[in-house]
């Protein structure tokens, strides 16, 4: 992209702005950030890898690099890890967590201490 303006700081931080509108600021340790030009959506590239984006809706996307897992945090509470195994685990607002593992059995857990469990084959165990 074509910059139009760029501003270097004392402590070192350079701040790009593009002719699309975006603003790009490059921090001494290797961080960098980019604004989207709609001024809404963020992504933060931290020095080890690590990679967080802010979507208009507020989601947030954090993806840690040496797990390489993503964590995302949607704007009703809900929240989503995928692991490198293949693994998912929603956490929901009230409580309630949902597995799927790679196997595909899917285990449910629920606040007052109940367990259920689905496995690849339909069967369903439940734990009181």
């Amino acid at each position: 992209e074509e910059i139009e303006r760029e501003t270097a700081y004392p402590d070192g931080k350079v701040e790009q702005v593009l002719k699309n509108g975006c603003h790009l600021v490059f921090f001494p340790n290797g961080t960098w950030k980019k604004v989207g030009s709609d001024g809404k959506t963020v992504t933060i590239t931290f020095f080890n890898g690590d990679v967080k984006q802010v979507m208009p809706d507020q989601t947030v996307i954090y993806y840690y690099a040496d797990a390489k897992t993503t964590h995302t945090t949607y704007s009703d509470g809900l929240e989503v890890l995928q692991f490198s195994n293949g693994q998912i685990e929603k956490h929901y607002p009230d409580g309630k967590k949902e597995i799927t593992f790679p196997d595909q059995t899917i285990k449910n857990l629920f606040m007052d201490g109940q367990e259920e469990s689905i496995l690849p084959d339909g069967t369903i165990v439940r734990v009181q």
